[in-house]
């Protein structure tokens, strides 16, 4: 493959992978931050923005379906194997629950299957 069709498909693969890692956050969530406030005093607090927190559970949203792809169509695991870690996947995005609040559109939110 020639340099610049691997810059071409790199290129294509980083633009699909920023659509896919992308979803709006609610309106009263824009612009803020959760604290993390350790217990002993002595200690430094720290502050995330939601949206950063928002981004990383798309990431992990996004990796869970490759993954469940990556199962799904894999010829050599027994159908046993495919419904059990389709079993762990599913118990996954219904942890992942939890973070719908942060979600604006309801497409983006997470449901256990």
């Amino acid at each position: 493959m020639a340099p610049e069709d691997i810059k071409r498909l790199a290129k294509a693969i980083f633009l699909e992978m920023d659509a896919m890692y992308s979803a709006d956050i609610a309106p009263k969530w824009e612009r803020g931050s959760i604290f993390f406030i350790p217990e002993d005093s002595t200690q430094k607090d720290h502050e995330i923005p939601i949206q950063k927190i928002l981004h990383k559970i798309v990431m992990m949203r996004d990796n869970l379906r490759m993954l469940e792809m990556q199962i799904n169509s894999n010829d050599k695991l027994t159908e046993g194997e495919k419904v059990k870690f389709q079993g762990y996947i599913s118990r996954c995005y219904g942890s992942m629950t939890s973070f719908n609040f942060l979600f604006r559109n309801p497409e983006d939110k997470f449901a256990s299957k």
